[in-house]
């Protein structure tokens, strides 16, 4: 009999925790958003911590966060009826402070859970899976599963935090930043904040932390939000964020935050006041001067608007992914480095197919339907001339042999100046000089020419962009928004026709398509793109009316 209940009492210890190893915050990483009526949940935890020490003997053990919180609530308890509190916080591991041996994680688990439900059985309620039902928890092929929604802070929800009047400022500060953001003081073994160089939370705590960092990213951003949640809501605070998996996971729950975020923007008049940071409001981006990184060939310095780009981007690591202490060319250099995973400096700021670097995000602009119309067609991640290049490039010459040195506060006025001269609306030949009308009559024999409102088409793009300061920027010389249409002809205020290029056969040629598919893809692929009704695009007669 005493052997029966010592193996039976050892299988249950190994059904839990096989899988059931931890509210340890890396699970958390696995929680999904609810899909409707499915089977995919926001709080749903693959208990699976030990498989980092050991080959699971069962499957990972399913596990339902907010489910068990609200029991937990039901019974007059917190947080602290599964989780300990240290000197300074609670602890996102389940039953312990930090981890041990697979034996010992057994142990807590199967302890901790299988007691609970047994105590839970005895009162006469409603509980989980009790000892011998391994398979209970440890189910193979469970038919719930994880799909979590991304909980970024993004700039608005960042301002709702550092504008708000609950969370306590800094010490002899106008600012609240200390109280999420800190660093780690060798000297005096505590973690301080230091004005002026905040970054995010990734830089230091990272999947696999290194030196002093103890916590991983997921602990790290759930032990401070979601404790500091909990205070506010013990307090009985009027506003406070969320405290379950779905609150910030939950598919229809971040809609709510995304709802609210929108308003307090809608208040404040659609733009964000600045962050706290001291950041500067130019930069002059200019080449390396490292000798061992500097530059073979010559590359005009760019003035960076800093201040426009931080209502552009949703935050700070939109641009700044690893840190906001050092300069792109830290880690980008101009031959690739380890530290910048051997991007090249050149690489970081043009790649197009990358919403990192300048190209791709202001490519991620170009799909806007003012703009889509013209740059859907246009070849992707090619430069289409000088003057492209010049929109940028056009501060100080750095050289291998004479690079860029000067004082920063130089740097910035000469970025300030540079960015006042730039236009503040797009550039267009006089508009007498813009045909009317242009007849295209390449299916007469079928339908009465077409008479194209060459003029009105021309003006209404100019008009899409008179409040965009980035096509002003770009749209710099007066004949660069006719290559949109006119796309492989020297710029001319008398381009040569369509019909110089595509020939009237029914074949391509040199890959370039015949005449009557060239006026229907570029015509019916802007209408698309723009999103225009009237005339759509399938509309013949309303182009082509016949005979």
């Amino acid at each position: 009999m005493a052997n029966g209940k010592k193996l039976l009492r050892l299988s249950g210890i190994l059904i839990v925790l096989a899988g059931v190893l931890g509210f340890h915050m890396e699970a958390l990483s696995m929680v999904g958003t609810p899909q409707g009526e499915g089977n995919k949940r926001p709080d749903l935890i693959m208990i699976d911590t030990i498989a980092a020490q050991e080959k699971l003997e069962l499957p990972a053990v399913v596990f339902l966060h907010d489910t068990h919180t609200k029991a937990v609530a039901e019974q007059g308890k917190d947080c602290t009826a599964c989780h300990q509190k240290d000197k300074d916080a609670m602890s996102y591991k389940f039953n312990r402070l930090e981890d041990g041996k697979p034996e010992q994680l057994k142990e807590i688990y199967h302890n901790g859970c299988i007691s609970c439900h047994a105590a839970d059985a005895k009162a006469g309620k409603k509980t989980g899976p009790q000892v011998g039902e391994c398979r209970s928890c440890h189910v193979a092929d469970p038919e719930l599963t994880a799909d979590r929604a991304s909980a970024g802070m993004e700039n608005i929800l960042h301002y709702r935090h550092w504008d708000s009047k609950l969370i306590a400022k800094d010490a002899g500060q106008d600012t609240n930043c200390g109280a999420c953001h800190h660093q780690y003081n060798k000297l005096s073994n505590k973690l301080e904040y230091v004005k002026g160089q905040e970054e995010n939370c990734g830089v230091c705590h990272t999947a696999t932390p290194e030196g002093d960092v103890k916590l991983t990213t997921t602990e790290a951003y759930h032990g401070q939000c979601v404790s500091c949640h909990l205070e506010m809501k013990a307090a009985k605070a009027e506003k406070t964020g969320p405290v379950d998996c779905a609150g910030c996971h939950g598919e229809m729950k971040v809609e709510d935050i995304k709802e609210d975020n929108a308003a307090v923007l809608k208040k404040l008049g659609g733009d964000l006041p600045r962050l706290p940071r001291n950041q500067p409001d130019a930069v002059l981006l200019t080449a390396p001067v490292d000798e061992k990184t500097a530059v073979k060939a010559t590359m005009a310095s760019v003035a960076f608007n800093h201040k426009a780009h931080e209502n552009y981007t949703d935050s700070c690591s939109s641009c700044h992914h690893e840190t906001m202490n050092k300069s792109c060319s830290s880690c980008h250099t101009v031959r690739g480095s380890k530290e910048g995973d051997f991007v090249t400096l050149d690489q970081a700021m043009h790649k197009a197919d990358s919403t990192r670097t300048c190209v791709g995000c202001h490519a991620v602009k170009q799909k806007d339907p003012n703009c889509a119309g013209c740059h859907e067609l246009m070849p992707k991640n090619v430069i289409q001339s000088e003057e492209t290049c010049v929109a940028c490039h056009n501060g100080p010459t750095s050289t291998s042999s004479q690079p860029v040195k000067m004082e920063a506060s130089a740097k910035a006025d000469i970025a300030k100046a540079l960015i006042m001269k730039r236009p503040t609306s797009p550039q267009l030949i006089a508009e007498s000089d813009i045909p009317e009308f242009v007849t295209i009559n390449v299916i007469e024999n079928e339908y009465k020419a077409s008479k194209l409102p060459h003029r009105k088409i021309i003006m209404s793009m100019i008009d899409k962009m008179k409040d965009d300061s980035m096509a002003n920027t770009f749209h710099s010389t007066p004949l660069t928004v006719c290559g949109s249409c006119h796309h492989n002809s020297p710029a001319s205020k008398t381009p040569p026709s369509c019909a110089s290029c595509h020939g009237s056969t029914s074949k391509t040629q040199d890959g370039r398509p015949a005449l009557k598919a060239a006026y229907h893809g570029q015509c019916m692929t802007c209408h698309d793109a723009m999103n225009l009704e009237k005339p759509a695009s399938t509309d013949c007669t309303a182009c082509h009316a016949k005979k």
